[in-house]
């Protein structure tokens, strides 16, 4: 939802409110996508944008429709994803402040930490421990 604000001719504030009534089920990202992470063991492709969504990929070739699922927690871009835990876990940070530890098999939200000003995910080379910059 947005909300502008204007002045008409008189001088009178005008309050003029926008929203985007979304489909139930969304396949396909609304905005631009800021990271991509990709699960070579399932054939799997999650994609992270600027509608605050991150969705499931099938990269099977022969796969009519692509689309699996969407995970929906964050309200605001979705700047960064990060696989880890041998594809278990997903980890996202977002523009809301927030940075959310996903199940990357049942595409639910298993924790959300609150603890930083920005966004910033670092993961080690073996993609055992995932660090946020606070």
């Amino acid at each position: 939802m947005a909300t502008h604000h204007r002045q008409n001719a008189a001088g009178r504030r005008k309050v003029q409110v926008s929203y985007v009534i979304r489909d139930e089920v969304e396949k396909y990202n609304r905005n631009g996508v800021n990271a991509l992470q990709l699960d070579p063991a399932l054939n799997r492709l999650f994609t992270a944008g600027r509608d605050s969504i991150i969705r499931i990929w099938s990269v099977y070739q022969h796969k009519q429709d692509p689309y699996i699922a969407s995970m929906e927690h964050h309200t605001d871009w979705v700047n960064d994803i990060v696989l880890c835990c041998n594809g278990k876990t997903l980890i996202s940070a977002s523009s809301d402040t927030t940075v959310k530890v996903w199940n990357a098999h049942k595409g639910f939200c298993m924790s959300t930490l609150r603890t930083h000003k920005d966004y910033s995910l670092l993961l080690n080379r073996d993609g055992t421990q995932v660090s946020q910059d606070v």
